[in-house]
This record gives structure tokens, sequence and C-alpha cells, in this order.
């Protein structure tokens, strides 16, 4: 009498709609019922892979991003992409170019070209800001 109570009860609390669409669709149920069971798996894999990340590597990880943060905040700013292009055209144009091998002698000659001195005095500036900024990071 009491397994009685206990299935009407069920029975009652599960809606009616729920009822129709179990009797209308088991196979539907079925394939639902066993991706439910790896649904269950992946959260369990989930929760272990949440467990093992601690606080000192969620601090690191945003350490990292803020760090690409600010790189990105200085690869943004015009001069950066103005100097990163030209420098890209440069390695563009000396690759279609037919470059031979130089000596000391060929590189002496080669200061009288007008754009070697431009390219020259371009690396020395860099040169220079960039000894600038490891100064700076002493």
């Amino acid at each position: 009498m009491q397994e009685q109570e206990n299935t009407q009860t069920t029975a009652q609390q599960v809606p009616e709609e729920l009822v129709a669409a179990i009797e209308n669709n088991p196979e539907e149920v079925a394939v639902l019922i066993e991706r439910l069971g790896l649904i269950n798996d992946l959260i369990d894999v989930v929760e272990l892979g949440v467990g093992a990340v601690d606080d000192e590597m969620v601090h690191s990880l945003a350490r990292t991003g803020s760090t690409l943060a600010e790189v990105a905040d200085e690869a943004a700013e015009p001069e950066t992409v103005a100097g990163i292009k030209r420098l890209l055209n440069a390695v563009g144009d000396a690759e279609e170019a037919d470059a031979k091998p130089v000596g000391a002698m060929g590189l002496i000659r080669a200061t009288r070209d007008p754009n070697v001195k431009s390219g020259l005095g371009y690396l020395i500036a860099l040169a220079a800001a960039l000894g600038a900024q490891a100064d700076d990071e002493k």
C-alpha cells in the first residue's frame, strides 16, 4: 500500500507534458539519458581541472595577460606601427634584391649610397633607443 502511495506521489510531481514526451519519444529519451551520463562525466573532469588550478596559477595568468595588454598598447602607438611597417617593407625589398656577399671594402663603398646612409642612420637611432630602454630597465 505504501508503494502505491509513493508511485502516486511521484506521478503527481512529474508534469504531464514530461510524461507525455517520454511516452511519445522513448528512443530520444534513452539517448538523452545516455548523453546526460557523458555530460556528468565531463562536469567531473572540469571540476577536477578547476580543483587543480591554484591561486598562484591564476595570479600568474593574470600577470601574463596584463603584460600582453601592455605590449599590445605599445604596439598600437602610431610611431611603432610606422616603424614596423618601414622595417617590413625594407625586409621585403631586400628579399627581392640580388644581394651579394660584401667585404670590408664593399661596406665602405656602400656608405656612399644615400639610401645606405639613411638606413644606417635609422639603425643607429634604433640602437640608441634600444640602449636607452635597456638602461631604464636596470
